[in-house]
């Protein structure tokens, strides 16, 4: 095993701060298949994985296993058996610290860390990284000035609130998105309108509904028109054209041919025979 550095902040007994105080951390590169573990920390330990690929495992009821990229950030919990090992062929690389107070668990949990999720993916295009590394590399200079030291501590996790906002945005977009199409579905409404109503890229719009839909928003605006489409036909006496027209389709003929498509049958054909299980 190769290490680039490992550092003691300061001395275990001396508390930087109560809220948060530093231990150690480093960089190291490891060989194939290294592991390290089972064992348990007295405090918490991120990793930053910025090359390669490796797995954790965590000794809970189901023995969860996580494998880990690069870009991740992955979270050990004090008092937890964890044990993690690098890849055979893509050995990782990372750095990591090491750190504990009363404030931490609000910090991780604004990090979006829980117990329940101890991985941070990070897209910020090297924001994140490059905080943690800059704090990681000049603990040697600055090691005996604590103020520093919290400062790139600080910012570092200021980089990973800020990307995780980001991603909470982009759930915000989605739903104002969703509310847009629920109450102008009727109404010939299409993807630019929906965009421009949120004043974002018809693009970025896009790949918002294929992350957190699976789906375009064109299809979902299309699932969702036949969805009351199908409750118009089972609890109303309006006629198909009506019904098309209710639904915001332009006409009877792409009413049909959309409805055909999605649920194999015709609307007519459903009105006399509806599937109570059927869904898109």
């Amino acid at each position: 095993m190769e290490f680039r550095g490992t550092y003691d902040f300061f001395n275990n007994t001396t508390t930087l701060s109560r809220a948060l105080t530093l231990y150690y951390g480093g960089w190291e590169i490891c060989k194939s298949l290294h592991s390290f573990g089972p064992a348990i920390r007295q405090h918490y330990l991120l990793h930053y994985v910025t090359k390669g690929k490796g797995k954790l495992w965590i000794n809970d009821a189901q023995n969860t296993c996580y494998e880990i990229g690069e870009n991740t950030i992955f979270l050990i919990r004090p008092g937890v058996i964890t044990t993690y090992t690098a890849d055979k062929d893509e050995p990782w690389e990372y750095c990591w610290i090491c750190i504990d107070g009363y404030d931490v668990p609000d910090i991780l949990r604004d990090c979006g860390f829980s117990e329940n999720n101890l991985l941070f993916f990070d897209k910020s295009d090297g924001k994140v990284r490059n905080a943690l590394l800059k704090f990681v590399f000049s603990c040697r200079r600055n090691k005996h000035n604590k103020y520093t030291m919290l400062s790139l501590l600080y910012n570092f996790f200021a980089h990973m609130k800020k990307e995780l906002k980001k991603e909470n945005v982009k759930s915000i977009y989605v739903e104002k998105a969703i509310d847009y199409i629920f109450e102008n579905y009727n109404k010939n409404i299409t993807i630019a309108d929906i965009s421009n109503y949120l004043n974002i890229d018809r693009t970025y719009l896009y790949r918002l509904f294929k992350k957190e839909c699976g789906i375009s928003p064109q299809k979902y605006l299309l699932n969702f028109r036949l969805r009351v489409a199908v409750n118009k036909l089972e609890c109303t006496q309006l006629s198909i054209m009506e019904i098309a027209e209710l639904c915001g389709f332009n006409d009877v003929s792409s009413f049909c041919h959309q409805f055909k498509k999605a649920y194999n049958d015709t609307p007519l054909n459903y009105r006399k025979y509806p599937r109570p299980d059927l869904s898109i």
